[in-house]
This record gives C-alpha cells, structure tokens and sequence, in this order.
C-alpha cells in the first residue's frame, strides 16, 4: 500500500511518498535525518565491509557538515518498528547529455532482514522516485563476488553490461566489478 505524507519544512511543505509492507515504512531522508543515516550508514560499512567500496574509516570521522552533504542526493531508508534496517542511495548524473541516468549507491539491507520484501520495496520506491526525475536507466556497480546481490539485481531486471577487472581493491583482495543497468 502507498500511502502520501506530508511533512513540514520550514518554508513549506513536501510531499513524501512512504510504503507500508507489514509494519516496515520507506521514506527518503532530509538533512534532519543526519543521525538516522550516519547509523544506518556506519552499520552496512561494518557489517558488510566487502560489498562498499567505501570503507567504514573513511566515514566515522565525516563532520556532521559532511555527513547532511551526503544527504544532498536522495537516500531513502527502510524502518521497522521505527529503527532504520536498511537504506538505498541514488546519485543522479548532472552532464545535460546524461541526465537521463542515475546510480543506485549504498545499497544495505540488514541480514535478519534479507528475504523478506524490503530490498525490493526500497528499490520500487528508489527507481520511482528516479523515473518521477526524468530518469530512463539505473545504474549500479557490485563487488562480482557478491553472488546474493548479483542475482536480486537480476530478478528484479538488471542485466550486466560490463566489468572491470580488480575493480576492488581491499582487505587484502581484489574482486572484479560487475557494472549492471535497468532500463527504466
């Protein structure tokens, strides 16, 4: 079910679109929402260090400044009970002639979580709201290692369309990077 909020800013009021599934709310993050993605965010570093190309040292530190700049391109979280459990970012292309893409970025879902529909539910919201931006193709890059991502990107209409070798470098590895898109 799709349910529409309003929440106030200061100078006005923005329209929010939230899924309900079954207790589990979805709703994109403002600058207000700083502490909620610094947690969510520092939690999917931790937890799954060989899925990011970021690295959870790289971030802790980050300034509460830095941290809201982050927040200047949607990122849209998943909350269960009111506590986030997982997030998806989208980073939209600027150049006039690539405008119509956009990158899926951040991409975490708690693993007592996994398998139940929020992944999905965060990614029908995520590439509405891109398609409501004039976006006609979604983008990711993934760790080739990463088999159960690789295969829910699949299901839900990703194809791969390319990698680069040793794409990742950390942890004393190197993984090829599988560069996947959906037409919108």
């Amino acid at each position: 079910m799709l349910e529409r909020l309003v929440q106030p800013t200061p100078r006005n009021f923005v329209e929010v679109d939230v899924s309900i599934e079954e207790g589990a709310a979805i709703r994109r993050l403002s600058v207000k929402d700083v502490d909620v993605f610094r947690r969510i965010r520092l939690e999917a570093l931790s937890h799954e260090p060989f899925s990011f190309a970021s690295v959870f040292g790289d971030w802790v530190h980050l300034s509460d400044r830095q941290w809201r700049q982050h927040l200047d391109q949607p990122v849209f979280v998943a909350f269960l009970s009111g506590q986030p459990v997982g997030m998806m970012g989208l980073r939209f292309e600027r150049a006039r002639k690539m405008a119509h893409r956009a990158k899926l970025v951040s991409v975490y879902v708690r693993k007592c979580e996994r398998g139940t529909g929020i992944a999905a539910n965060l990614l029908h919201d995520v590439a509405g709201h891109a398609r409501d931006h004039g976006v006609l193709q979604l983008e990711l890059a993934v760790n080739a290692e990463n088999s159960a991502a690789i295969h829910f990107y699949q299901r839900h209409g990703f194809v791969e369309v390319g990698r680069i070798p040793n794409g990742f470098q950390g942890h004393g590895a190197e993984s090829d990077e599988l560069i996947m898109v959906l037409r919108l």
